[in-house]
């Protein structure tokens, strides 16, 4: 049937949909990314509707540009400003991020790739739980998948895809700087390709870059160059201890291991599951099955993975979490999914049964840690704390000052503030006088005083 892949896509999207709006203010986090995000919509619509810079990152003077979370603001809106809407737009783009694996994977491989790719990406636990969380860097994912494409289209002799690379390029500075290494794989790319791409797209290409970028620049010019200053200083006055291969040798462990916990295969030794996935993709390039003919793939996925390890492992002075290899996760799902689809084009019963199992055996594991989560108990989620905000609300006067204490482990209280600016009653902050309302997170800092109980928050009402 001519339709049917996108029969089938709309149904992947229907199971993504469900997996993900499901119970989505018990699952939904609101802590300390997830509210600056309200509070920027919350700024844009009160306050000041013209913003040049988002949130600041972990080193001091440098931030992210606006644009991610002027692409969350409108969902914001849906709910009137209630933090949900945001994971109402976290959940959107999730699914524009499905349906990029879909088009991006039939594109460079087949409709099968891209089926095989959008449901993992679709009943992943780890992902799941990512496309809840509205923050720019969630969305970056986007962005990747259709680099990656420009990345394809360029390699087989679309000059004009250059522009699209400049415009995700600049895009990145306003999602995270977690993909700024392709800032290094653009020029490797373009040298060995050894391709001129002509000077109209290489105008074209510079004005895009600039334009996405142009926030930050403007905010740069304000402020007198502060943050390309701060980063030159990151390179030219490191603190700490020098990287060593030690930290090369940590990260490329990290990504072995990282293939396991996106299919949730959970077993002791994660980075066997890696090797493995290794080996069967160096037996699938060296015999030019499939796809693999095309050394694109390979080439540019060596390419990329070298670069980020290296710039993360041993150039950049700052040490960095597990999130900054997200663009290598991507990598993971799509040519995972793709390798897999080759059990399907061999159009044998045998092959395509094992492909069933295989997706029925990570549907069920997935499902299962998905489960587990819808009937935790003791989880500190949007749901809760707004439950704790309003049982407050509800108990005060219109017009009486009150204080709210917290007796919390570090961190666990974020987004509390913002929920009372929604609802229009701010506590008192300079004095504690009564009535006093203490929030315990977790309950058990507290358990036996407690007289309202939300998930892993308690409530302690004044006496």
């Amino acid at each position: 049937m001519k339709y049917r892949s996108y029969l089938i896509l709309i149904l992947i999207l229907l199971l993504a949909a469900f997996l993900r709006l499901y119970r989505l203010p018990e699952m939904a986090p609101f802590d300390y990314d997830q509210a600056w995000a309200a509070n920027f919509a919350y700024r844009i619509i009160h306050e000041y509707p013209i913003q040049f810079i988002g949130q600041g990152l972990s080193v001091e003077g440098l931030f992210m540009g606006p644009i991610g979370f002027y692409l969350l603001t409108p969902f914001y809106l849906l709910t009137n400003l209630h933090p949900l809407g945001g994971s109402i737009g976290a959940v959107f783009f999730g699914l524009l991020i499905i349906a990029s694996y879909f088009f991006v994977g039939k594109e460079l491989i087949s409709k099968e790739a891209g089926l095989v790719a959008a449901f993992i990406r679709t009943i992943t636990y780890l992902e799941i739980s990512n496309d809840l969380n509205p923050a720019p860097l969630t969305i970056s994912e986007l962005l990747v998948i259709w680099l990656w494409w420009a990345f394809y289209k360029y390699w087989h002799g679309q000059k004009k895809a250059l522009i699209l690379i400049a415009i995700i390029l600049g895009l990145f500075t306003s999602m995270h700087p977690v993909h700024l290494p392709f800032y290094l794989v653009v020029p490797i790319f373009l040298i060995a390709k050894r391709s001129w791409p002509g000077f109209k797209n290489i105008l074209l290409s510079v004005i895009g870059f600039f334009i996405a970028i142009s926030p930050l620049l403007i905010f740069q010019f304000l402020h007198n160059f502060l943050e390309a200053k701060r980063f030159i200083d990151l390179f030219t006055k490191p603190s700490g201890e020098p990287k060593t291969i030690a930290n090369l040798i940590h990260w490329a462990q990290f990504n072995l291991e990282e293939i396991s916990r996106v299919l949730t295969i959970d077993i002791a030794h994660k980075e066997y599951i890696g090797l493995l996935v290794l080996i069967i993709f160096s037996i699938l390039v060296w015999k030019r099955v499939g796809f693999w003919k095309d050394k694109f793939h390979a080439s540019v996925s060596i390419l990329v993975i070298a670069i980020f390890l290296i710039y993360y492992g041993l150039l950049l002075p700052k040490n960095v979490t597990e999130y900054y290899f997200l663009a290598l996760r991507v990598l993971v799902i799509l040519y995972v999914g793709a390798s897999l689809s080759l059990l399907i084009m061999k159009k044998n019963y045998i092959t395509t049964t094992l492909l069933g199992l295989i997706l029925i055996y990570l549907t069920i594991v997935n499902f299962s840690s998905l489960q587990k989560e819808w009937d935790n108990p003791s989880k500190v989620s949007l749901y809760h704390k707004d439950f704790i905000v309003s049982e407050i609300i509800k108990r005060q006067p219109q017009n009486q000052v009150f204080y709210v204490s917290y007796i919390s482990n570090l961190g666990w209280n974020f987004g509390f503030d913002y929920l009372f600016k929604y609802y229009g009653k701010i506590p008192q902050t300079i004095e504690a006088k009564p009535p006093i309302y203490t929030t315990v997170i977790p309950k058990s800092l507290s358990a036996g005083s407690l007289d309202i109980v939300s998930g892993n928050i308690g409530l302690i009402l004044p006496k």
